[in-house]
């Protein structure tokens, strides 16, 4: 039968009008099973086993089309075209394989669509929305961002006073309903750089501004404070407060009121005043915990734990300073290499009692979210972090935090949008936009993790966590020199850190040798010190031993070691088939 023959064969047998009505079918099934999916919390391989299914079908539904018709409402058997047959009619194999084909050609398009060319949109759609400078797309509401405030004091010895007092504002103005107010992360990052007011609200994506500075002079404090729209630079809004340090909070109200007032929002929740302490004392060392929180390294850390025990020791019941202490202790373990065991049941204390002293405090629930998430505990975390989103509605970390959950149980597309829509609401948010390149790591889509934590770098050089997961993702393109080379850029991570790092890249690049050899001496060291049990049973794996892996990934676990990101490690692979593998999985709720 030549092509005309066929084609015209086809066309009689109604095989065409089949495979259109099938294609509309199957898409009218992904707009359905997809937000299904989502909503019963199914994993994203789900939709792909969809598309491959109904992909398969073409070729069974050109079969159909060809053996039956439909007439009068009845399937009937199509009967043979006049004239005679043909050769190839009658060649049952060569038959099958025409129609085969003809399904194959059909399907075509939806699945190289969905597979290669709608992930690869998606991605570059998404590096646009994240990309430096980039205005977020949220909706129309006062917005404002809270910049932090310029240390006047004679000494310059109270950045972390002035740092905290506008911190505290940016708070209060978090609580008012609708206002939309950008994250501490990116209000700060213009810290010491003279840059124009309408540029940053550009960057930022807000129509205002609050600046200020702080002289502090004994017990006198100056707070100047001004509210500037970002379009034309007009200031709305001014004033000078000299008044005694006693009267800081009373000042830090009547600014964030005034600030209310101008824009012409709803006037602050009174509950907010309950946060705070009468004891000064407590409150400047509350000031400095924060302030060296905030630098989450393991030594700024440190002595931001001993200044919230300070701060309780002058007031037992200042919640903040509870919550702190927790913030402090837990993140340890991340950033100090600190022992779970050790941290987290004094971390759990300090976040409870907070939650006794202020039911509603979104901190509090924050923090123990944090907390059940270094204890595998998936589900408490994500509702716990839930709760101090409902409470503060622009708490950009807490919404952050549910993406790491979503990201850690495998939910990988929710992740991101998580990540995404926290970096709307704190664009210059460098840990987010990080988390944003892992959900496409752990998809491996290795090249377009890589272009998202370039992105990164080019806003900090200097984040070492974007540069830690720059040098994985290149060791998984096969770009082991690259990989070395940004290994050895790093300063600040944990030593232990960049050794199990090391190690992992050597032991891919085949220099097993040296990677054995640093692999020898932290486990030496193990008994002394913590280490992510993931990354050092990712480096046994890279090294071909994969009991040694599970022995230590079931040893971890057993002793309620966190199990963070073990299920959607590309390590993994190796043993995902192995039961032990499993038995980890459900010892760490990932299974």
């Amino acid at each position: 039968m030549d092509p005309v023959s066929l084609f015209a064969e086809l066309n009689r047998r109604r095989v065409f009008r089949a495979i259109v009505g099938y294609g509309i079918a199957a898409f009218a099934v992904l707009q359905i099973i997809e937000p299904v999916m989502h909503g019963l919390h199914w994993p994203e391989a789900v939709l792909s086993y969809v598309v491959v299914a109904l992909a398969l079908g073409f070729p069974l539904m050109v079969a159909l089309a060809w053996v039956f018709d439909v007439k009068a409402g009845r399937i009937e058997r199509t009967a043979p075209a006049a004239g005679g047959t043909s050769m190839l009619i009658h060649n049952r194999a060569l038959l099958a394989l025409v129609l085969a084909g003809v399904g194959v050609l059909a399907a075509a398009p939806g699945v190289v669509y969905f597979f290669f060319l709608r992930s690869g949109a998606r991605a570059t759609a998404v590096s646009q929305s994240v990309a430096v400078g980039a205005t977020p797309a949220l909706p129309a509401m006062a917005s404002i961002a809270v910049l932090p405030f310029v240390d006047m004091s004679a000494q310059k010895d109270q950045e972390y006073f002035s740092d905290g007092v506008a911190e505290e504002i940016l708070n209060a103005l978090s609580q008012v309903d609708g206002l939309r107010v950008i994250g501490r992360s990116s209000s700060f990052s213009f810290k010491g750089r003279n840059e124009d007011l309408r540029g940053i609200g550009e960057k930022l994506g807000v129509a205002h501004l609050l600046e200020g500075s702080v002289r502090k002079s004994g017990s006198r404090i100056r707070v100047t404070a001004q509210l500037i729209e970002t379009s034309g630079g007009s200031h709305l809004w001014s004033k000078v407060y000299d008044s005694k340090l006693t009267d800081i909070f009373a000042v830090q109200d009547e600014i964030a009121r005034g600030v209310v007032a101008a824009l012409k929002v709803k006037l602050l929740p009174p509950a907010r005043a309950a946060h705070r302490t009468a004891s000064l004392e407590a409150h400047d060392l509350y000031l400095k915990g924060r302030y060296f929180w905030n630098k989450r390294t393991g030594e700024a850390l440190r002595r931001s734990a001993e200044f919230f025990e300070d701060s309780i020791r002058h007031d037992r019941s200042y919640a903040l300073a509870y919550c702190g202490l927790a913030d402090a202790l837990a993140m340890r373990i991340e950033y100090d290499n600190a022992r779970p065991s050790e941290m987290l049941p004094k971390a759990k204390e300090a976040a409870l009692r907070a939650l006794e002293l202020e039911p509603g405090l979104a901190e509090a629930h924050a923090a123990l979210g944090n907390i059940a998430n270094y204890q595998n505990g998936w589900t408490a975390a994500l509702a716990e972090h839930r709760k101090a989103l409902d409470l503060n509605p622009n708490y950009a970390m807490a919404q952050k935090w549910i993406g790491n959950i979503l990201m850690i149980t495998g939910h990988l597309q929710e992740a991101r949008v998580a990540f995404e829509r926290a970096v709307q609401m704190d664009p210059a948010s460098l840990i987010a936009r990080t988390n944003v390149g892992e959900t496409y790591f752990f998809e491996r889509d290795f090249q377009t993790a890589i272009e998202q934590f370039r992105l990164t770098l080019e806003m900090d050089p200097e984040f070492e966590q974007a540069r830690l997961s720059l040098a994985r993702a290149y060791s998984w393109q096969g770009k082991h020199a690259e990989a070395l080379a940004e290994t050895d850029r790093l300063h600040i991570t944990p030593i232990t850190n960049r050794q199990l790092l090391r190690a992992n890249v050597l032991a891919r690049a085949g220099r097993r040798e040296e990677a054995l050899a640093l692999a020898r001496g932290l486990e030496a060291r193990s008994g002394r010190e913590h280490l992510d049990a993931g990354a050092f049973a990712a480096v046994w794996l890279a090294l071909g031993d994969n009991d040694k892996a599970l022995t230590l990934l079931g040893k971890a676990c057993a002793d309620h070691e966190p199990m963070d990101v073990v299920e959607i490690l590309p390590e993994m692979d190796p043993v995902r088939a192995d039961p032990r593998f499993h038995e980890v999985l459900r010892c760490a709720n990932l299974e």
